[in-house]
């Protein structure tokens, strides 16, 4: 008995030799003027940033630019394992200005939406090597780039400070290092204080969302009033520089508090030989540098990690492309690509 409805026949997939990717530096937003279909691979998926061009495309070796050409308009060509090694690199982070970043992953999602909607044919070429890279990329990110967070003093300061934010924060300052902090202080209160109050509103008025400036409390800017927050804040951060005729007072407001929480002190490089020397559970600014070096040296580490995991992942797209179990073609749309809706961007 026959079947009375046959399988239709569908297209051999493309061999990964067959993938290739033009990349140049620049400024190709999506709102110059710039002709992004000028040029090579005029039909290609195009993905513009403020910093580059990169078109990525799987057809005929036969009708792959030639170097030359893609030389003439500014791009290097990538081709076959090294395109693919390329394109995760890229969808990873790690050829951004900030080595790490989300923010291309959801380009190269936006930029393979609008290919797909308006040019389905060139698409359903390329879509099984699309799909791979996506899959392979939130492999990759997820086992070694994300989380490796920031090295801004923001986020060191809430690092030092550690998990134990439950009680009010005192923030001393209203300049631009206060500023960097203020918004990484995870506590439910923050008293805020400035010896200039027009400088603290103004910080205040900075902030982000209603909810971030209700949680922040601006104290008088009198010396009874800060010391008075002294003997009842849990963390303390000062982003003012040392004052040996003030911090006499401030240290021993401190340590007459048995409640200690963490006390961070940016305006000094070491307490030896200030008031602070002996103080218990302080972080001056040494500590914070220690920190970002080590930070750092474990992003260098996992970097370099993820490198060699696109590499590795290429290679294999290699072999699986020789042995025939390259991706397969099958007719999947752009829900298919909801494997990166766990990461921001």
């Amino acid at each position: 008995m026959t079947n009375p409805c046959p399988a239709l026949p569908t297209l051999p997939p493309m061999a990964l030799s067959e993938l290739i990717v033009l990349n140049r530096r620049g400024s190709f937003a999506s709102d110059t003027a710039t002709d992004v279909h000028a040029g090579p691979l005029p039909s290609a998926c195009s993905i513009s940033t403020c910093l580059r061009e990169v078109r990525v495309a799987a057809l005929p070796v036969n009708l792959h630019p030639a170097e030359e050409q893609c030389e003439a308009s500014g791009f290097e060509r990538h081709r076959g394992v090294d395109a693919y090694r390329f394109m995760l690199q890229l969808a990873c982070g790690l050829e951004s200005e900030i080595a790490g970043e989300t923010e291309i992953l959801g380009q190269i999602k936006d930029a393979w939406r609008e290919h797909e909607r308006d040019d389905g044919e060139s698409a359903t070429t390329l879509r099984p090597w699309m799909q791979r890279l996506l899959q392979d990329t939130k492999e990759i990110r997820s086992e070694f780039v994300v989380g490796l967070g920031s090295a801004s003093y923001g986020s060191l300061v809430r690092r030092l400070l550690g998990a134990d934010q439950h009680g009010p924060t005192l923030l001393l300052g209203a300049g631009q290092l206060a500023d960097a902090v203020l918004p990484y202080l995870d506590a439910d209160e923050i008293w805020l204080w400035n010896r200039h109050a027009e400088r603290a509103r103004h910080l205040l008025a900075r902030q982000r969302g209603a909810k971030s400036r209700e949680r922040i409390k601006l104290l008088e800017a009198s010396m009874e009033s800060e010391l008075d927050a002294w003997q009842n804040a849990h963390n303390v951060v000062i982003c003012i520089p040392a004052d040996p005729q003030r911090d006499e007072s401030r240290a021993h407001a401190w340590s007459s508090n048995a409640r200690k929480g963490r006390l961070l002190h940016l305006g000094l490089e070491s307490a030896a030989g200030t008031a602070w020397d002996g103080i218990g559970k302080l972080a001056t600014l040494r500590d914070l540098f220690a920190l970002r070096d080590s930070h750092a040296s474990q992003r260098a580490v996992l970097l370099a990690r993820a490198r060699r995991a696109c590499t590795d992942k290429a290679q294999l797209a290699r072999l699986d492309d020789a042995d025939g179990s390259r991706p397969g073609n099958a007719n999947h749309g752009w829900e298919d690509l909801a494997v990166f809706q766990s990461f921001s961007y």
